[in-house]
């Protein structure tokens, strides 16, 4: 049985579905290259927001075909101050809690990882592992057809050899439209998708667009990473 399936076996009833604990004895043979392995550092008792957040992305990511762990290194505060080194080994400070680190398939432990310094959001999460790991987990919006080409566009030489790809698969729901354009626009102006993605986030961060539009605006967010 391997070291994954040993600590998968005892969690299956644990609330933070998903989440594998890693302490000093098993971080290394977790973070050993063999897959993308994405840590949360923080306090050994986390709640609020932000962890719930984070239980809600480890638990997508858990139910999908992604080749990708999420892990969490609880340091206590208290006492012999558990895992406290492994913080310290990467330069994590506590006073800087919640710290993620993505190690991509094929760097260890002894690799500097991925420094996660987004919003601390599940969608935010996904739309982050999704774009540097290469991970396949489906945001709400996506299509993954449709998102395996976009993965291409950034550096195609072709680009309206995609956009013909494209739009020979067919489709015509709103987020197989929304790729489209996308294309369309990204084909003719390299700095559209930069330029897209700050827009919508900035209408997203604006307390008077409508709950609805933030939630459309979200979809489009999460089409547009596919690009990047």
């Amino acid at each position: 049985m391997s070291i994954v399936s040993l600590l998968l076996a005892p969690t299956l009833g644990y609330v933070d579905r998903g989440i594998l604990k890693l302490d000093n004895t098993t971080f290394d043979k977790i973070v050993d290259g063999s897959r993308a392995v994405i840590v949360r550092f923080d306090k050994e008792y986390a709640y609020g927001d932000e962890h719930d957040a984070w239980k809600d992305f480890a638990k997508k990511v858990g139910e999908s075909s992604a080749s990708l762990l999420s892990c969490d290194v609880g340091v206590s505060e208290y006492g012999d101050k558990d895992n406290a080194d492994i913080a310290e080994r990467f330069s994590i400070k506590t006073d800087d809690f919640p710290q993620y680190r993505l190690w991509l398939k094929g760097s260890g432990s002894d690799k500097s990882p991925v420094v996660y310094s987004g919003e601390k959001k599940s969608d935010a999460f996904l739309r982050f592992v999704q774009e540097k790991a290469g991970v396949w987990i489906g945001l709400p919006g996506q299509v993954k057809e449709l998102d395996a080409i976009a993965k291409k566009f950034g550096t195609a030489a072709d680009k309206t050899g995609l956009v013909a790809e494209a739009k020979a698969l067919g489709m015509s729901d709103e987020a197989a439209k929304y790729y489209l354009k996308v294309m369309d626009k990204a084909a003719a102006d390299g700095g559209f998708i930069s330029k897209e993605t700050a827009r919508l986030q900035k209408m997203i961060d604006d307390g008077s667009v409508k709950p609805a539009k933030k939630e459309q605006f979200g979809r489009r967010l999460n089409v547009l990473s596919s690009f990047a």
